[in-house]
């Protein structure tokens, strides 16, 4: 065992802490008294890695100290090992009771009590690492519940930031997300038609529109002093109360990063949606116009229809007026009667198929139109 471990040695016997000096004073850091209430009052100073413990003492005895010591979350988990001449089972119990780690009867030998120091040290040790692997997990756990807690704001602005459909609704979204980290911001959105700014306190700073269209230009992150910019090619945050902690800065750098993404990604989208409108708008424009046009085809194709009727109608008054007046003879006056019939159905039939037809063209438009306005 290494000569640093600190063995304090509780006794009321001289002899008895002699001999405790001379088997153990060259191998460990070795400090003896002579009264529980001076053990107590060494460990409120020193913490000992083990305590040799006598029983049987005036005062406060080794049964009551180890109680005492077992009660004071500062000593708690100091290993005793209780020395008594004394070893019935009653005597065992009690001291496994008080919260003794283990128990030496007098007189001993060198070898046995140097083994059992060593054990209890050694066990001492191991729960000392289980302690530190303990802690460092459950702090770990902490932090990461933290950071957890911190990507789900990340997360939930991401879905906020994709159901918006207009910038200052976006820019919203961007501010109350920062908010949450404490950040105060300024954002610059790069549209197609302009630079638009927004600050976190609603205060215009046009001194800051400039640094933002000069910060967009640069590179992907721009840190000076307390701010950040990270830039996306539609999109500037400029955060001007970056935290002391370099780990906090570092977290909070890759969640503004994921962030700028996120808008980027919207207000490219946002760009797309708004040509995808002005198309949509002159398609419907377009299929408006070719409705008129075809009312107006149907009225020109009315006019033409009772044009026709007429031509046909007074066609057959002439030949049958010529008949009358014998000037043809009736088999001519019958074939051309006839002839003039044939002219009518054909006529009627070509009238039809032309309504038919443009009742299907101004079904199907309606219907695109209607597909259209649906979208």
């Amino acid at each position: 065992m290494s000569n640093e471990a600190f063995i304090l040695c509780v006794d009321d016997e001289p002899i008895n802490i002699a001999i405790m000096e001379e088997l153990l004073d060259d191998k460990y850091q070795l400090e003896s008294v002579t009264s529980g209430r001076e053990c107590l009052d060494i460990v409120s100073k020193h913490i000992p890695d083990l305590i040799l413990l006598d029983v049987n003492m005036p005062g406060i005895d080794g049964l009551e100290t180890c109680l005492q010591l077992r009660d004071n979350p500062e000593t708690a988990d100091i290993p005793v090992v209780f020395v008594s001449a004394l070893a019935t089972e009653a005597e065992l119990m009690a001291g496994y009771h008080a919260g003794g780690d283990d128990y030496i009867t007098k007189p001993f030998s060198e070898e046995i009590l140097l083994r059992k120091i060593e054990i209890v040290l050694e066990a001492g040790k191991k729960k000392q690492k289980l302690q530190d692997i303990t802690d460092s997990v459950v702090q770990t756990l902490i932090t990461n519940q933290g950071n957890v807690s911190e990507l789900n704001m990340v997360v939930n602005f991401l879905h906020d930031c994709f159901k918006q459909t207009e910038f200052h609704g976006l820019s919203k979204v961007v501010f109350n997300c920062l908010g949450r980290f404490e950040l105060d911001s300024s954002l610059l959105f790069m549209t197609e038609v302009e630079a638009l700014f927004w600050f976190s306190d609603d205060i215009c700073r046009p001194m800051e529109e400039q640094i933002l269209l000069s910060l967009n230009s640069q590179d992907r992150i721009v840190k000076f002093g307390t701010r950040l910019a990270i830039n996306s090619s539609k999109a500037t945050i400029l955060i001007r109360n970056m935290p002391d902690d370099p780990d906090k800065v570092s977290r909070l750098t890759e969640y503004i990063t994921i962030m700028i993404e996120g808008l980027d990604a919207k207000i490219k989208s946002m760009a797309v949606e708004a040509q995808l409108d002005q198309q949509w708008e002159i398609m419907y424009r377009t299929a408006d116009d070719m409705k008129i046009l075809l009312k107006a085809v149907e009225a020109s194709d009315k006019k033409h229809k009772s044009r026709v009727g007429r031509m046909v109608a007074r066609l057959g008054a002439d030949i049958a007026q010529t008949i009358r007046k014998k000037e043809l003879s009736n088999s001519q006056g019958k074939a051309l009667v006839q002839v003039v019939k044939r002219v009518e159905v054909q006529t009627e039939k070509i009238e039809q198929d032309r309504g038919t037809a443009r009742q299907t063209q101004e079904s199907f438009l309606s219907s695109l139109i209607k597909s259209l306005k649906s979208v």
